[in-house]
């Protein structure tokens, strides 16, 4: 009974195995979007393998392999039966070898605890190494999600572009390293960031001169650029492509020149309009000396002209005669 269950077990899983295999080769990486080849495939996984994945898991984990061991070690009578029959082969008996057995578990033991210690010394170290790294570098990974978190706020529209106006509340809303505090007109300035028309910056100009203010100028910069570019059009495809017509530098020593020049021109329409007064204070004075008479009758009529003005602007306070009858 025990050899017919044996060979119908056998039978059933050369017959699933083999489906699994002729389906996973006809239908490639598609044999796993059907529900139905899936449950067969854990099905055959699990009675095929079931076996030496327990065994394998007690031996790793040192939980009841010495009941592994322990028969393995039986050579003799009354702890093994030499006489007994296996179903479906002709080896007769069950004991073991033990010098196989010890040198073959305790290499196992020794190469698996070996494997699974460095592999979490490796794990462990690189997770530190990862967090060394980034602790030590000034920017992070998280300092640019934040400049692109508070970008929006600044650009609900998405035009990749912010307004002049807007830069400075721009640089003073973002987070260490990348914030600049106000004032900062100046350093925003000095920047010499390029600007299209509206009076419009584009948000990768503001990204690289924040970043190189915090990394400064190196060969890494280069590299770190291209690497900003390439996050961003992942994020954006669609590039807003622009052609700057100014910059913030160049700005302001346009204004500062436009005041330098009106000022100038005001001191200059002061100094001619002084010189006009001079030259006609000077020419009506020569007439003066000339004609004496004249100048007397100049002063005598402005006084009279002055007192008529005075009379006409002082009010009346006489109040009107009583009318009799």
């Amino acid at each position: 009974m025990d050899n017919i269950l044996y060979w119908i077990n056998l039978v059933f899983i050369v017959l699933f195995t083999g489906e699994c295999v002729l389906k996973m080769i006809s239908l490639r990486h598609y044999y796993f979007t059907i529900g139905w080849n899936i449950f067969d495939f854990c099905c055959n996984l699990i009675n095929s393998w079931y076996v030496f994945i327990r065994g394998y898991r007690e031996i790793t984990t040192s939980a009841g392999w010495d009941g592994l061991l322990a028969p393995i070690l039986n050579k003799r009578e009354p702890d093994c039966d030499s006489l007994m029959e296996h179903p479906g082969n002709t080896y007769k008996g069950n004991c073991g070898n033990p010098s196989v057995g010890i040198f073959f578990f305790v290499s196992y033991i020794i190469i698996c605890f070996l494997i699974v210690v460095n592999m979490y010394i490796a794990v462990i170290l690189e997770n530190f190494s990862v967090a060394t790294e980034e602790s030590a570098e000034p920017l992070s990974e998280d300092d640019f999600e934040m400049f692109y978190e508070v970008w929006e706020r600044f650009d609900p529209d998405a035009t990749q572009f912010v307004e002049y106006c807007k830069l400075s509340d721009f640089a003073d809303a973002l987070d260490p390293p990348l914030r600049i505090p106000k004032p900062n007109m100046a350093a925003l300035i000095s920047m010499d960031l390029p600007m299209v028309s509206g009076e419009r910056i584009h948000c990768l100009d503001i990204l690289f001169a924040f970043t190189k203010r915090v990394l400064g100028e190196g060969g890494e910069m280069d590299v770190l650029r291209g690497q900003m570019e390439e996050r961003f059009m992942a994020s954006n495809p669609s590039k807003v492509s622009y052609e700057p017509i100014t910059t913030t530098l160049r700005r302001k020593q346009e204004e500062v020149s436009v005041i330098v020049i009106q000022r100038a021109f005001r001191r200059f329409m002061i100094r001619q309009a002084m010189k006009k007064a001079s030259a006609l204070y000077k020419e009506q004075l020569k007439e003066c000396i000339r004609d004496p008479d004249k100048d007397v009758m100049v002063i005598s009529k402005f006084n009279e002209n002055s007192t008529s003005d005075k009379t006409d602007m002082t009010p009346s306070t006489a109040s009107p005669l009583p009318i009799t009858v």
